[in-house]
């Protein structure tokens, strides 16, 4: 296995697993949004298999932060496939699209949603809002990146209060 870079740590990955486990008797897909090489999407997967998760992300990083540079350089795609083949039971779908492009063709509930991608506010809102009318009742929709005030900022804006543990934020939804 092969990770570059440490921005999702041991601590933050537990709690991931336990969130996406958290959702085994709600109805719908697991969806992670921004996966990189896929430290986050190997634990999400583990918790939840043999259910499959879908892994959205283009894999070219995102505009104006380092990762759009880093990936320029080496093909973190190949890194993350190569990675899931080693650390997951082949419950990984990889959806290689933006997210708004795979929200704009989903048809399904999701269940848990993990977000990752674009950290400016505008990014974090839109996907938030582009991700909510698929939730289902008592999903959880969560991110990275806490500690991040655009990203936080976006995050209140958008679901309000929202629970926090170690560099994760998250929300269970409501019944409606």
């Amino acid at each position: 296995m092969t990770f570059t870079e440490e921005w999702f740590g041991a601590e933050s990955q537990a709690a991931v697993a336990r969130l996406a486990n958290g959702t085994r008797s709600v109805r719908g897909v697991c969806v992670e949004v921004g996966c990189w090489e896929g430290r986050s999407t190997a634990a999400i997967a583990n918790a939840v298999w043999p259910e499959v998760l879908y892994a959205v992300d283009t894999w070219q990083g995102s505009p104006g932060e380092i990762s759009a540079d880093l990936a320029s350089r080496r093909d973190v795609f190949a890194t993350f496939t190569a990675n899931m083949s080693e650390l997951t039971d082949g419950n990984v779908t990889p959806c290689r699209m933006g997210w708004r492009e795979w929200f704009g063709q989903n048809t399904e509930p999701i269940k848990f949603l993990h977000i990752d991608a674009e950290h400016s506010y505008t990014e974090v809102c839109d996907n938030i809002a582009a991700a909510l009318p698929f939730m289902s009742p008592w999903s959880i929709i969560c991110g990275d990146d806490a500690h991040h005030e655009p990203v936080i900022q976006a995050v209140a804006d958008t679901l309000g209060v929202t629970e926090m543990f170690a560099t994760l934020w998250w929300k269970r939804i409501g019944a409606r």
